[in-house]
């Protein structure tokens, strides 16, 4: 599909809203301890069955059971000891809570089998029920893809077609392109990145292909046509700034938070403005491309009910540093100097300014002018 295709009501393309990762942790509760215990124990009687034997072994032929469900073990990483499940619908970590005691005892990681297959509300509910013994539900969410997947042919992209409210994040892009088209686009980076890459590229050579054309046409996709995946990959630190701490609270907000993140990151019509404006920062002035307002207005999570009300994000306390506060912190120093017989001068002043670049340099030069006209030689530590 062509980008003047696009600007046409008859030609708006279908696409499938979802959550494509998931990462979180549980909260573990008192009966956790003897849990762990146990777990260790299964591993050690496994390996000792193989050395019984003299059979060698690798880490997936450890299995363990967990509330009736056989995991095997992935390896230990990070202090924690990763499982999967047998299924392969997620992965799973757990360490000691008597080591590294600020971070949770257990992790979460969905799997695309998983959420392509159960979906992602009933994958939410299996985990609560195959930990519900060990945990006490809350769940400190990490990172979340929010995505969309698109049939169009998205190709005719580039980078300079973007434009964000954030400078920084269009410094960080990435095009990844074959000799005739666009196969992938990222932009920004960790805690915010946006990816748009060609799905069928991705699956040609995948073991989720099957799996995933078979999703793609119960959802009303084409998979002999092109299909796009546009995708918001969010880590806690950029999704706290919305008060979004659990995966509870992502649930009920994640429509508008694809919405803003849709809007943090703007495809633009680079029709709209002047070949000048195209050429230097102006570029933000550019009208929304229709796609992007269409993408925008088309994600819905069906599995989940969201809440009516506004997503807040956390604005931080400005804060402005005055002249009567570094004049406050010169006589200060200019105390304990005196109490250290450290003479602080115009000659102490320059010796400062040659462990500094010429910026600040000339920042110090300054502030040290203003002070010298503020606070006599006495007052700073002349004897």
């Amino acid at each position: 599909m062509e980008e003047k295709n696009l600007k046409n009501s008859t030609h708006l393309p279908k696409v499938i809203s979802g959550i494509d990762t998931l990462y979180y942790f549980f909260e573990s509760n008192s009966a956790y301890a003897d849990f762990f215990t146990d777990l260790l124990q299964q591993l050690e009687e496994n390996k000792k069955r193989f050395e019984a034997q003299e059979l060698a072994y690798e880490n997936r032929d450890l299995k363990v059971d967990i509330n009736t469900h056989i995991f095997e073990f992935n390896g230990k990483a990070q202090g924690f000891y990763w499982f999967s499940h047998f299924e392969n619908f997620f992965s799973v970590g757990f360490k000691d809570s008597l080591i590294n005691v600020g971070v949770h005892d257990i992790q979460i990681q969905l799997n695309a089998i998983g959420i392509y297959t159960l979906g992602l509300k009933n994958l939410l509910h299996l985990t609560d029920t195959i930990f519900k013994n060990i945990t006490t539900g809350y769940k400190p969410i990490t990172r979340a893809d929010l995505n969309i997947f698109v049939q169009a042919d998205l190709s005719w992209l580039h980078k300079d077609m973007f434009v964000s409210r954030k400078r920084k994040y269009i410094t960080h892009t990435k095009e990844v392109s074959s000799k005739y088209r666009l196969q992938t686009l990222y932009i920004g980076k960790d805690p915010f990145l946006l990816r748009l890459y060609d799905k069928q590229e991705e699956l040609k050579n995948s073991s989720k292909k099957e799996m995933m054309y078979q999703y793609f046409k119960n959802n009303g996709l084409d998979t002999d046509d092109e299909i796009f995946n546009i995708e918001f990959e969010l880590h806690r630190k950029f999704m706290r700034t919305y008060r979004i701490d659990s995966v509870e609270d992502l649930l009920i907000v994640a429509e508008k938070l694809f919405k803003e993140c849709i809007d943090a990151i703007r495809l633009v019509d680079l029709s709209t403005i002047s070949s000048n404006s195209i050429n230097n920062s102006n570029r933000y002035k550019a009208q929304t491309h229709p796609l992007w307002e269409y993408i925008s207005d088309s994600y819905h999570l069906k599995e989940f009910l969201s809440e009516n009300k506004p997503l807040l994000k956390i604005k931080r306390p400005k804060y402005r540093y005055t002249v009567e506060q570094a004049i406050q912190e010169h006589i200060e120093l200019a105390s304990r100097a005196e109490l250290n017989d450290i003479i602080v001068d115009e000659q102490f002043y320059c010796e400062v300014l040659t462990a500094r670049d010429k910026v600040c340099g000339s920042v110090f030069r300054e502030l040290y002018s203003q002070n010298k006209g503020l606070v006599s030689d006495s007052a700073v530590g002349a004897s």
